[in-house]
């Protein structure tokens, strides 16, 4: 279960030039700064317009139109404006950091992990390259690189909260769910409220089987924001793991309460049911998830558990059949369809399908064709 981290755009103070300059272009830069600086990032561009219309080398111009556009999500103006900041200027750090994330956002992750690159090379104090740089690595599933450099980043500014959450999701991955889970205690310890770190310490808590702080940090989750369908889903999938299936089954309900199209509470509130031994709701379960999902050869080969228990031969052995035709390696769809076949007395056709179990490295279907298949 993954959750979505974000990169935030820093606003960026204090990068004009000298006095040396003329002022009339000097202070219709500074009108185009105060205007960013309180959000009107429409004005400010027509005011950097402006001083590049009366200075048209001013790097910081250009930058600043950049980032005006950039807050305004027009990441494609953005990336043009930057470039001519670089052009001008070619030794400004943060030219190259903030070109780096434009291009994040626009996928283009190669040429955002070159910038940031270029970034550190020309300060290697600047923690925002280290960050969005850290985020790259880990987008590329480079966990480890990842760590490295949130740590960076860390060093290079105190309780910078988004570094520590996302190196808390790197450790994660990586199966350091102690060091996860000290991340995840700064970032609470700064900033009570941030439900996301309380969803993710819960997550790595339950990895160490720490399942009544798992669901304790679920609560407060919940607590902070009750809307937010993520802390009733992965309690519920610690709730599973508990086996306390009543509890897992309920709250996956709310889930699908709350957002409708959330169609993994499905999938997983049909394994709930399936233990609950309520195997027509589990189907039904399944059905709405293949709806979305009709390529999952483990939902048809679940749903077809749930059509075996419910007595329905015909129905199972269509969907182990269609599970196999999506993935004909599928040793445990072979043997259970041989199963069904040998119980409505299809002796043949069970054992061509423990044959084929057999041949894929199955050792029960090899047991079953030396038994029933001479």
């Amino acid at each position: 279960m993954r959750l979505k981290k974000t990169i935030f755009l820093a606003v960026l103070w204090g990068l004009m030039a000298g006095s040396a300059w003329g002022q009339t272009y000097m202070e219709t830069f500074k009108m185009g700064l105060d205007k960013y600086k309180n959000g009107y990032f429409v004005d400010a561009i027509l005011d950097f317009d402006k001083t590049i219309g009366q200075k048209k080398d001013f790097a910081d111009a250009y930058f600043y139109k950049a980032l005006s556009y950039n807050a305004i999500g027009n990441f494609g103006e953005a990336l043009k404006f930057f470039n001519t900041a670089i052009q001008f200027n070619n030794k400004e750090t943060e030219f190259y950091t903030n070109r780096g994330i434009t291009y994040t956002n626009l996928n283009k992750n190669r040429e955002a992990l070159a910038d940031c690159d270029t970034a550190i090379r020309l300060s290697n104090k600047n923690e925002r390259a280290y960050f969005t740089r850290g985020y790259l690595k880990y987008l590329a599933k480079d966990n480890a690189g990842a760590v490295d450099d949130y740590t960076h980043a860390i060093a290079l500014k105190k309780n910078y909260n988004d570094a520590y959450y996302n190196r808390g999701m790197a450790y994660g991955i990586l199966g350091n769910y102690e060091d996860a889970i000290g991340d995840f205690n700064r970032v609470i310890e700064n900033a009570p409220k941030d439900y996301r770190a309380y969803i993710s310490r819960g997550m790595a808590q339950s990895h160490l089987k720490k399942y009544k702080e798992a669901l304790q940090d679920y609560d407060s989750a919940i607590a902070i924001k009750p809307s937010y369908v993520e802390s009733y889903y992965n309690k519920a999938f610690t709730e599973f793991e508990m086996k306390d299936f009543v509890s897992a089954e309920a709250d996956y309900t709310t889930v699908i309460t709350k957002q409708k199209d959330y169609v993994d509470a499905y999938y997983n509130r049909g394994l709930t049911r399936y233990e609950m031994k309520k195997f027509e709701d589990a189907e039904s379960d399944y059905t709405i998830f293949l709806l979305k999902h009709s390529g999952d050869s483990k939902a048809y080969f679940n749903r077809a558990l749930c059509k075996e228990q419910g007595g329905k031969t015909a129905g199972a052995l269509e969907d182990f059949s269609k599970a196999i035709e999506l993935n004909p390696s599928y040793v445990s769809a072979y043997t259970k369809r041989a199963d069904v076949k040998y119980t409505a007395k299809d002796l043949p056709g069970a054992c061509a399908d423990w044959k084929k179990a057999a041949e894929l490295g199955s050792k029960f279907a090899e047991a079953k064709l030396k038994q029933y298949c001479k």
